[in-house]
């Protein structure tokens, strides 16, 4: 194996792998399809509190911070695994002297790995992995739709954004969006969920 997957690990990693190993088998391998699938821009954020909800559910108990940690760790094994484009005999090698993870978290982690890290490893999947545009810049305004050719009286409220993103290789682009008020009170509900996320790391 080229490159260590573990060899430097975020603050709190082993006391996520802990909340890992106590998962039954079906929920972990769940997890770990979600978590690529977030990883391949194929889903958005994995929920804590769904996951928190399932283990109450076959009497694991855990808090929101724990598996929001344990769902971190599995971002960055992944990621990391996909980086260094790691076997799954290699991966399941690096993970056994870590000595940390259970056998069966370990047996779980091979079979995702083994069907969807070709995938991941690509050319394609690395660069989705780590050519991620960086956001420059962003402006909103609020707008009142006052006619249309249907609708002489519209007044339809909409919020317009343009967002300033610069890739890897420097170029910004500019991306404009129209949403509806309601739309852009979801997209604001998520980045509250997305900040508060953050402070937990």
């Amino acid at each position: 194996m080229g490159h260590a997957v573990l060899q430097t690990i975020p603050e709190g990693f082993t006391s996520a792998v802990e909340i890992l190993n106590l998962f039954p088998k079906d929920l972990l391998a769940e997890l770990c399809h979600e978590v690529i699938a977030f990883l391949q821009f194929s889903k958005g954020l994995v929920s804590a509190t769904q996951y928190l909800d399932k283990l109450h559910d076959v009497d694991v108990q855990s808090s929101e911070q724990a598996v929001q940690g344990a769902i971190n760790a599995l971002t960055f094994l992944f990621r990391s695994a996909a980086r260094a484009k790691v076997l799954p005999d290699d991966l399941v090698k690096e993970l056994r002297q870590s000595l940390v993870w259970s056998d069966s978290c370990i047996d779980v982690i091979k079979e995702v790995w083994t069907e969807k890290g070709k995938s991941v490893c690509s050319a394609q999947g690395v660069n989705q992995l780590l050519s991620v545009g960086q956001l420059v810049d962003m402006q909103w305004k609020l707008g009142v739709a006052m006619t249309s050719d249907v609708c002489r009286s519209l007044n339809s409220t909409f919020v317009m954004m343009s967002l300033k993103v610069a890739d890897p290789s420097g170029q910004v682009t500019t991306k404009s969006l129209e949403m509806t008020v309601a739309e852009f009170k979801n997209f604001s509900k998520q980045i509250r969920e997305m900040a508060a996320m953050l402070e937990m790391i």
